[in-house]
Order: C-alpha cells, then sequence, then structure tokens
C-alpha cells in the first residue's frame, strides 16, 4: 500500500462551535466549546462538549445570553477558562487535524485565538502546524448554492431572499440534532450533517478543500490574468463569494486585484466593480481616496473565482453591466485609480498607545524566543508558586498576562495585581478617562453600557418567556458593579 494510505488515516476533521459572552473577541469570553471528531469520510470517533465559568471582569452581553440562553446554574458548573485554554488548545493541536465550523473564520477562530493568547498559548498553531488546517462551511455552502443548487433544500424567507443562517438550512434540510440552535453541541451537529449532504457530490467536495490552501489560493490569484476580461482590460479579475456581499447580490461580486499590502506581506487587495459611484469619495486635490477596499489572506473565508463564462453568468445583468461601466471608468481616469490603489496599499492600522493587554495579539507581535522561554516556564511552575515566579519575568506582556490568569483562574487578590486592579476599574464604566481600549480603538463592554442593553431588551425577554434569564443577568451585573466599585 502507499505510504499517503496511512497518511490519511491518520486525519481527521474536527467539526466545532462556541457559545461566548458577547462579539469582542478579545475582551468577551468563550462560555461553551463542543466538537465532534470525524474521520475524511465523516465517520464520527469521538465528541466534547467543555463549559467554562463567566470570569469575574467579564460583563456579559445581554443580547447574546439571550440568543445561547446560558444561564447561572450551568456555567458554575464549568472549569477555569485557563483549564479550559489547555484542552481545547489540545484538542485543536492534535495532529493532522483540520478543525471545522460555521462562519468560523469570521468569529469563531478569532476568538479562540484571543484566547489562547491571553493564556499564554500559541495562538496559531492550529492553524498549519503538524499537519493541522482550517475549513469553513459557510463559504463552502455559498459555493454549493451557487453551482450545486441540487445539493441541499434551500430556505428562503419571506421577502423571497435566501438565507444562509444554520439554524434555517437545519430546519429546511430536517438535520437531526440533540438540542435547539445556538446550543454548541446541536449546531455541531448540524455542521457535520450539512457537510455529509456536500460529500456526496465528491469532485465539489474536493474542489472547495482547495480554497483553505494557502498555496492553491495563491496560484489561483496568480493565475487570473489569463481569464478574457482580464486581457481586455489589462487587469487581475476575479469574481469574489463572500455571504457579506447578501443574498440580493446572490453572494458574489466582480473585483479587480489591486495588489498586496505593503505593511502587511499577507494581505491582498481587491476592489469591488459592482457598486455605483465608484469613484464619488476619490478627490486628488484633497488627498481622500477613499475606495471600498477588500483585504484577503491565503486561505481565508473569501473566495476567489475567475471570470469564467459559466462563473459570469451567476452575477445578475444589473452586476455585470456595473462591473463593466466601472471597468470603463479606471480605463479613463487611470492616474487617479492608481493613486487611489497606492494609498491603501501602504495603509497602517491606527496605532492604539493605551491598547489593553488582552487585546495586544495583533499589534504586539509573535512572542519572541524569550517571551516562550519565560511561557514555558509558567506553565510548568507548581500553581502555587506561580505568582512569585511571574514576578521574575523580563517581558511586561508575559508578566501581566501571567498575573492576570492567576487572578482570573487561582484566586489571586485583585489588589496584589496593580495592573489589573486598574483593569476592573475601567470596566465599572463611570470614568470614560479609565475605558479599556481594544486594538480597534474599540472598548471593553462596561456595566453602564449592560444596563442600558438589558433596558433595551426587556420586552424582547418578555416575548421570549426568558424573564428569569434577564433577572439573573441584572443581579449578575449589579454585583459586577460593586465589585468594581469596591476596586475604585
Amino acid at each position: 500500500m502507499p505510504d499517503d494510505f496511512f497518511s490519511l488515516l491518520m486525519q481527521t476533521f474536527l467539526f466545532y462551535d462556541i457559545e461566548t459572552s458577547g462579539l469582542n473577541p478579545a475582551f468577551d469570553q468563550v462560555l461553551t466549546f463542543a466538537c465532534i471528531r470525524t474521520d475524511l469520510f465523516l465517520n464520527e470517533i469521538s465528541r466534547e462538549e467543555i463549559v467554562i465559568r463567566l470570569r469575574d471582569d467579564i460583563v456579559p452581553s445581554p443580547a447574546a445570553f439571550l440568543t445561547h440562553r446560558l444561564d447561572a446554574k450551568t456555567l458554575d458548573a464549568g472549569i477555569s477558562e485557563y483549564h479550559a485554554a489547555l484542552k481545547i488548545h489540545s484538542i485543536l493541536n492534535t495532529p493532522q487535524t483540520t478543525s471545522i465550523g460555521y462562519n468560523s473564520l469570521g468569529f469563531d477562530d478569532e476568538f479562540l485565538r484571543f484566547l489562547f493568547y491571553r493564556n499564554l498559548l500559541d495562538p496559531y498553531a492550529h492553524q498549519f502546524a503538524n499537519g493541522c488546517g482550517r475549513m469553513d462551511m459557510l463559504p463552502v455552502t455559498l459555493i454549493y448554492y451557487l453551482f450545486c443548487t441540487h445539493a441541499l433544500s434551500w430556505p428562503v424567507l419571506e421577502n423571497g431572499l435566501p438565507t444562509m443562517k444554520l439554524e434555517y438550512l437545519t430546519r429546511q434540510n430536517n438535520f437531526k440534532t440533540s438540542g435547539r440552535s445556538h446550543e454548541a453541541m446541536s449546531d455541531v451537529e448540524s455542521v457535520v450533517a450539512l457537510a455529509r449532504e456536500f460529500i456526496k457530490h465528491g469532485d465539489i467536495w474536493t474542489y472547495v478543500q482547495s480554497f483553505f490552501d494557502k498555496n492553491a489560493d495563491l496560484k489561483r490569484i496568480n493565475s487570473l490574468g489569463d481569464a478574457k476580461i482580464s486581457k481586455a482590460y489589462k487587469m487581475d479579475m476575479a469574481l469574489m463569494v463572500s455571504v457579506s456581499f447578501g443574498a440580493e447580490y446572490g453572494y458574489m461580486a466582480p473585483v479587480v486585484h489591486v495588489g498586496g499590502s505593503f505593511p502587511y506581506k499577507n494581505q491582498s487587495l481587491w476592489l469591488r466593480l459592482d457598486k455605483e459611484g465608484l469613484f464619488e469619495q476619490v478627490d486628488d486635490t484633497q488627498g481622500i481616496y477613499d475606495l471600498n477596499t477588500i483585504r484577503k489572506k491565503p486561505g481565508d473565508q473569501l473566495f476567489i473565482l475567475p471570470v469564467l463564462d459559466r462563473f459570469w453568468e451567476r452575477l445578475s445583468p444589473a452586476s455585470q453591466k456595473e462591473c463593466v461601466v466601472n471597468l470603463d471608468i479606471i480605463k479613463q481616469n487611470r492616474s487617479s485609480f492608481n493613486k487611489a490603489v497606492d494609498f491603501h496599499r501602504n495603509f497602517k492600522y491606527p496605532f492604539v498607545p493605551d491598547i489593553d493587554i488582552d487585546a495586544d495579539l495583533y499589534q504586539g507581535g509573535f512572542f519572541s524566543f524569550q517571551d516562550k522561554k519565560e511561557i514555558a516556564v509558567f506553565h510548568n511552575t507548581d500553581d502555587k508558586k506561580r505568582y512569585q515566579v511571574s514576578q521574575s519575568f523580563h517581558s511586561d506582556r508575559v508578566r501581566m498576562l501571567a498575573q492576570r490568569i492567576l487572578v482570573r483562574n487561582f484566586n489571586v487578590n485583585p489588589k496584589n495585581v496593580s495592573e489589573f486592579h486598574g483593569h476592573l476599574k475601567g470596566i465599572w464604566g463611570k470614568d470614560s478617562e479609565l475605558c479599556v481600549k481594544g486594538y480597534r480603538q474599540d472598548i471593553k463592554r462596561t456595566c453602564s453600557g449592560a444596563f442600558e442593553e438589558l433596558d433595551g431588551l426587556t420586552s424582547k425577554a418578555e416575548q421570549a418567556r426568558q424573564e428569569d434569564l434577564l433577572a439573573w443577568l441584572k443581579s449578575h451585573i449589579e454585583r459586577l458593579s460593586l465589585l468594581f466599585t469596591d476596586a475604585s
């Protein structure tokens, strides 16, 4: 037997889902993690659920809790975030694992990245190391919707437009699950059921997996100039598939590749061509170059297709017409277009000088070799000695993250960690100067903000008969407010 046969036997898919305390990956918390591991033929091998205790420095988003309905009884029975992070990191980093979610590259994976980072674990290893990789079933579903319509029964909303929401796909196709939507394991079961329908169409299943291969993705991008319309306009044209384009556009739009980012070598830039007023926000004299650019990384959830006739025909006549109009505008205004492109290729995200350490994954960059040595010491030290050891760390970043781990998971008094004590003051929300700032120049949810959100959700909770959950959220946030008042 060939050697690669045994390699295939080792490879597995890990379908997973998470529920969270809110929508901010840097500041909100993963609360439940569920997964099902299968072989490459989607036969189940194992499954696991992890529930995580809600940290005392997390102000929950009432809207998130009214969606997933996790309550105090469930969360109080969970394990600490640090121990959960160790387990989840080990599961995703099992050699030859391809982790798969639904909109996971747009949501879940970033949450896990920040979970790993703030618990001093490698945030990226599960993406590439030891034969591991990632897939996202949402863009895969779009490809089947566009080019293999008989694979599923497609749900349609009252407005006549299709929807790609997992709960609607599950109901429309009678997928059997063990619970309701927005329960992590139930959603994982839905995604596995979805994949089992898609794998019946083997050629397409093999094709869509190539979109998550960085080398295959780059090769596809580098060959765009071979298409007929690309040659006509001497530009690298493509069709991009993304749920962000919306059902009214059929989740697909014509784009032009305008080059790579200079500061961020893993980003390519694309300009959407089916929108009116392409140059309305471009003014050479004022130095305004507000083009609607799309940033893509190799192997991400933005799928690139060549402008072949069979793909082009899937665009609406209006999109096709607007694309040609905009290409002619670019041709006639090449100098302004090139200046706008240069502006975007040189663009750098604003530096946040007072960013909170929890949010400093991207701005702070990768852990250094010295950082990793201190991180290893932290993980390998006895629990009772970790605080003392952390005080000797030379890296401010590692020391602060380590001490936050100890406060959050090992009952170290926050008053003994002055930096974290200040963090709690910012979550109270009474002093705008003390707010906890994120990498998007956003702020961590405060008690004040959560109370405002609660007021707006009262009637919604009553309609859904979730008054008990709302009452618990209110009392919990009030308790946190008193705790943070004491920190002040």
